[in-house]
């Protein structure tokens, strides 16, 4: 009886901990969307503009912003002149209604003339990037 029982016990141990093992964390939507954004503008910041317009709906408002930052980026890169982005900075909690979402974010940019300049010209940009959820894979945010 002895044996059953701890037989029984050890059984029930082994499967707690297969199905312990099996769990996957769970991201919620608001920090997804906050993800897509950060995606979005690392692959703008290592100017591989191919992969920013993959995080977004072909043909929207931040899909054709790609080739904006790509100007923006070469024009102020011209000679020894050089460009770092930084960010994004959430300024404000991200509102997730339904299947859109609303991401505020901050981008910082420094424009060096030249290096070991003392000069640093900056931008700041704020904007309220609007995605969709999207089913194909599930869970997924695009940029609108």
């Amino acid at each position: 009886m002895k044996r059953k029982i701890l037989l029984l016990v050890l059984v029930i141990l082994f499967i707690l901990t297969l199905t312990g093992c099996w769990t996957l964390p769970y991201d919620p939507e608001d920090v997804r969307a906050e993800q897509e954004v950060y995606s979005y503008w690392r692959a703008i910041t290592n100017r591989e503009y191919e992969l920013a317009k993959w995080y977004c709906i072909p043909d929207g408002v931040w899909y054709n912003k790609v080739d904006e930052w790509e100007e923006y980026i070469n024009i102020n890169s011209e000679g020894e002149a050089s460009v770092l982005i930084y960010g994004p900075v959430f300024y404000e909690e991200t509102e997730v209604i339904g299947d859109n979402a609303i991401v505020y974010a901050q981008i910082f940019t420094d424009i060096i003339p030249f290096p070991d300049s003392c000069v640093i010209y900056g931008d700041l940009f704020e904007y309220e990037i609007e995605l969709i959820r999207q089913y194909t894979p599930p869970g997924d945010w695009k940029l609108k």
